[in-house]
């Protein structure tokens, strides 16, 4: 009979584990009924009404809660901590607080807000250890390059939703703002689209999709979307679709010219650090010139961002080849010399 009771108190423990795995945290919901149904997906056949009397005790113990709708609804507080078994060691606790110091120059607040429980419980396991651990978040520095910006603030709801649907692969029907001026907000533009992938830039994440009634990807930005909606249709995706590939033609550059060029730039030497370190290409070459300046060739994609890459070292580079490129560069240094001339 204790065997029994044993392998019996071992099941129960197994289902109740996994129930609350499937429970999501605040604002998702869960019901009995449901877990009940996915529990039965795993091999445990139980009522609601049991799942139900479970999750009363639990939430005595656990930061559970029941929204009191019927059926009643039920998910993890919203800054409930998060917990796993094994429990973390603390050099992972210090990757997750290495990571939180980076992406936060580089995702939304509201992408943050969605993680912030894992980064919670990582610092609270660095704070319980004496061992040197604890003192590394003051010894630790994470610097964006360029001037700082403030990252654009993402309705929390629509990120959801957008997310879901594009894990799932189904359409979104959305409420998109093109206005960027900041003069007049623009009334929200309804469509339909296709999500295909997410890219997160300059801390801007993007939406690359396929509005209904057009072959070619777009790019939306996520704080343009007022609403968002995930429709039980799958999603028109591409055959052969890669982000990657997306990416490597220059689709997230500003392009001036649909084929690359071949650039040739002339910076003094000790920018050649730099050069080598933060290559533009794989292909790049550095040569020599003389004692005080080093060549830069590489075939690069003729885009905005070029233009402003080449800026940024002001007097310290030359532009070379191609020809029109170097009389961009000759037309704004004569501009700069005009405003700058007494």
């Amino acid at each position: 009979m204790p065997r029994k009771n044993n392998l019996e108190s071992a099941s129960t423990l197994q289902r109740q584990w996994l129930m609350l795995m499937l429970i999501p945290r605040s604002p998702k919901r869960i019901s009995a009924r449901d877990l009940a149904l996915r529990l039965a997906n795993e091999g445990f056949q139980v009522s609601a009404r049991t799942i139900q009397r479970d999750l009363n005790q639990l939430s005595s113990v656990l930061q559970l809660a029941g929204d009191g709708q019927k059926p009643q609804g039920w998910s993890y507080l919203p800054n409930a901590r998060q917990f796993d078994i094994p429990g973390l060691e603390p050099q992972a606790a210090l990757a997750f607080h290495m990571a939180e110091t980076y992406l936060r120059g580089v995702l939304p607040t509201s992408t943050l807000d969605m993680i912030k429980p894992w980064f919670d419980t990582a610092n609270a396991v660095l704070d319980a250890n004496g061992n040197g651990l604890a003192k590394w978040p003051t010894k630790i520095r994470v610097l964006p390059r360029g001037m700082p910006t403030r990252m654009p603030t993402i309705d929390q709801n629509v990120q959801a939703v957008v997310y879901q649907a594009l894990l799932q692969d189904q359409k979104l029907r959305i409420a998109y703002n093109k206005n960027i001026d900041g003069v007049a907000p623009a009334k929200p533009l309804t469509s339909i689209v296709s999500p295909l992938a997410l890219v997160v830039r300059d801390g801007v994440v993007y939406l690359v999709c396929i509005y209904d009634g057009h072959s070619q990807p777009r790019q939306l930005a996520l704080h343009r979307m007022s609403a968002a909606d995930q429709l039980e249709i799958s999603a028109d995706r591409p055959k052969g679709f890669s982000i990657d590939e997306y990416i490597a033609e220059g689709e997230f550059g500003i392009p001036l010219n649909p084929k690359p060029i071949k650039l040739e730039a002339e910076f003094l030497k000790h920018v050649a650090i730099h050069l080598r370190e933060s290559p533009i290409t794989d292909s790049q070459t550095i040569t020599e010139v003389d004692e005080d300046n080093v060549l830069l060739r590489a075939t690069v994609a003729d885009t905005l961002e070029l233009r402003f890459w080449l800026k940024s070292f002001g007097d310290e580079v030359e532009v070379l080849k191609p020809v029109s490129l170097r009389r961009e560069f000759q037309a704004m240094a004569q501009n700069l010399h005009g405003y700058y001339t007494e």
